[in-house]
Formats: structure tokens, C-alpha cells, sequence
């Protein structure tokens, strides 16, 4: 079978990008063909990795695979020619997030959910990532759209801290990371999770703050930097284009995980905290509390600072309650297991094939 994968745009650091690049080493491992390609695509890409999207002249026995995320033109009058087609709903950042920071983005943004809408009728089949994007694309497109989640390979992590009998906590309660990892955007809120933390480090002086994430541009992160500098003098260490053997040293120097964000399709960041056996506090927004289940401490969107802060305390100090989020952790991520994930992909594109 040859599977063509399209991006509305590609980048190094870009989530979505890495899924297709998933989808396509899993294509290859079943002997499927093909290429994959985005009107867009940053800097850093590795060459021949994602081909213009000039370039593509699908078959109509060509399975397409749109991974969708933003406005992109012609999209429309690809799927019109590719009966055998599937398109995965990444999610679509509201709009009202951008106006005053990037407004182009926010164009894009806005443009995106007509866009959605005519191919959610013009696709051979529907899925989305998470529950939450699944039950917005159903809505706009009048279809049923089914759940493929984001396809998670542990195997490409290093090995989880392996816990000490007798031992429910080693960390440092004195001098505590916390982590947050997710592009420096308006929606991911990380002035929030400043100012939380800034009321954890005023009772925890030897606290840190790690926020790992490419900035949306770089008046935005001056702005979370005098924020930070501010209110946590010194405390505050901003990381972006990290490779991956320092992503994951950031994960294993942390003592919790901290995500406030506003709007979230997936949050692959909640599963790489599962895996190296982080406590993780979130906000109740969009798909992180399908994500996270039972395994961490979920916020509901009137918790302010100081409960944040109080959060962050017991999760420091108290050994057992560490213990028990990590073990719930590693069950959790038994839902996202690769090969599941795997087998609902597979049996979404045979499916088109078999019509």
C-alpha cells in the first residue's frame, strides 16, 4: 500500500511534524510506501524529509493521511482527488489567543475551523487524536469521527529512575526543579505558572523553575523573562532547541510537572512526564484531563496561585503521594500503548482501502 502524509506545515520541534515522521517509520515497518509533504516547512528540517507540497501528484489508489492543525491552502482540492483519504484532527488553537501577539497566526487560526469543516465532508474517514478534538470535528462536520491518539514510542526514551524498596521519594526537597515543556505561546500560560511558582520559591528559596519551549516570537519571551526576573529573581531558566538527550535530562532533574495551560488538543508532554516518573499538576483545559486520568492532581480553572503553590509543596514533601502518581503514571500510559495505538491506525486505513 502506498500512504501519502500531508502537513499544514512542518518544522523541527513541531509535534505534529513528529507524529507524521511516527506514522511513516510505522508505515515502513509494515512495508507500506510513500512520501510525505507540507506546503511549509521550517528551518532545520532534515533534507528530503518532507517534500513540497507542489510537489505531490497523488494516485487515486493512493491512501492520504491530511494531519491537520492550521489553515493551509489547496487542501480542498486534494482530498476532492483522493477518495481513499484520512484526515487527523491535531486541534486548532482559538484564535483569541494570538490577536494581540501574532495576528497572522491568529488569521491562520481563525481561517482554520471553516477549512476544517469543508474537509471533514470532503475526507474518506475522520479521526482525531483526543476525545476532545474528535467531539469538535463530529460538530463541525456533521460525521462521525473516531480516536487515534497520538502515537507514543517509549522505546525511544531512556530507562525511567527504577524506584528503591523502601524508598518513596529522592528528591531534593531543598532545591526542587520544576518543569513545565511546551512552545512559549499565550494559551500555554506559562506567566501563570511563573507566578504560581513564584509564591512556591517565596517558602522554598532553593526552588527552580525550568520552562522548556520555543518561544512564538522573541518580544513574547522577553515579556515571560521580565515576568520572571521579577518575581522569582535568578529562580527561572527558559531552554528551547534542546536535542533530545537534553529534553530528557530536564524531565529527569525535575521533582514535578507543572502544566497550566489553557487549551490543549493532546499535551504529549503529560505521557513523557508519566514515563520518567514525574508528579504532575494540571489545569482542566481541553484534552488534559482525558489525558491524565487518575494518575496526577487535576486543577479546575478558579484554582489561583496559592493553591498551585500548596500543590507543589505536598507534592515535594510527601514521598508516599510521589510514589503512588508515579505508579499511577505508569499505568497510564498503558492506554497510550504504542502497539494499540498502532493497531487503530492500521485497521482506520485498511478500512479505506477494503471500501
Amino acid at each position: 500500500m502506498r500512504v501519502v502524509q500531508i502537513l499544514c506545515a512542518a518544522g523541527p520541534v513541531d509535534a505534529v511534524t513528529n507524529q507524521a515522521l511516527a506514522y511513516r517509520k510505522l508505515f515502513r515497518s509494515w512495508g507500506w510506501s510513500g512520501d510525505d509533504y507540507a506546503p511549509v516547512t521550517a528551518p532545520g528540517m532534515p533534507g528530503g524529509a518532507i517534500r513540497p507540497l507542489h510537489q505531490l501528484r497523488p494516485g487515486r489508489a493512493d491512501v492520504v493521511v491530511l494531519h491537520y492543525s492550521g489553515h493551509a491552502p489547496g487542501l480542498e482540492d486534494i482530498l476532492a482527488r483522493a477518495p481513499r483519504s484520512l484526515l487527523v484532527s491535531h486541534n486548532i488553537t482559538p484564535a483569541r489567543y494570538f490577536w494581540s501577539s501574532d495576528p497572522a497566526e491568529a488569521v491562520r487560526c481563525q481561517l482554520a475551523r471553516g477549512q476544517l469543516a469543508r474537509l471533514g465532508g470532503l475526507a474518506g474517514a475522520l479521526a482525531a487524536v483526543s476525545d476532545f478534538n474528535a467531539a469538535e470535528l463530529r460538530e463541525i462536520s456533521g460525521r462521525e469521527a473516531a480516536v487515534i491518539p497520538i502515537l507514543f514510542e517509549r522505546r525511544g526514551l531512556p530507562a525511567a529512575p527504577v524506584p528503591q524498596p523502601g524508598v518513596t521519594s529522592a528528591v531534593d526537597a531543598a532545591a526542587p526543579v520544576i518543569l513545565f515543556v511546551g512552545r512559549l505561546v499565550p494559551h500555554k500560560r506559562q506567566d501563570l505558572v511563573i507566578r504560581a511558582f513564584a509564591r512556591f520559591h517565596h517558602t522554598r528559596p532553593g526552588a527552580r523553575l525550568t520552562l522548556v519551549g520555543v518561544p512564538l516570537s522573541p518580544g513574547f519571551a522577553a515579556g515571560l523573562q521580565r515576568l520572571a526576573d521579577r518575581l522569582a529573581p535568578g529562580a527561572v531558566t527558559f531552554a528551547s532547541t534542546l536535542t533530545a538527550s537534553d529534553l530528557w535530562c530536564h524531565y529527569r532533574a525535575a521533582a514535578a510537572f507543572l502544566c497550566l495551560s489553557e487549551h490543549e488538543g493532546f499535551c504529549i508532554p503529560l505521557l513523557e512526564a508519566f514515563h520518567f516518573r514525574l508528579p504532575v499538576i494540571a489545569r482542566r483545559a481541553g484534552a488534559v484531563a482525558e489525558v491524565l486520568g487518575a494518575a496526577g492532581v487535576l486543577l479546575d480553572a478558579d484554582d489561583g496561585e496559592d493553591v498551585v503553590a500548596e500543590l507543589l509543596r505536598i507534592v515535594v514533601d510527601d514521598g508516599e503521594l510521589r510514589h503512588e502518581l508515579a505508579d499511577r503514571g505508569e499505568g497510564r500510559l498503558d492506554a497510550y500503548a504504542h502497539e494499540r495505538t498502532a493497531a487503530r491506525l492500521r485497521e482506520a486505513l485498511t478500512g479505506l482501502v477494503a471500501r
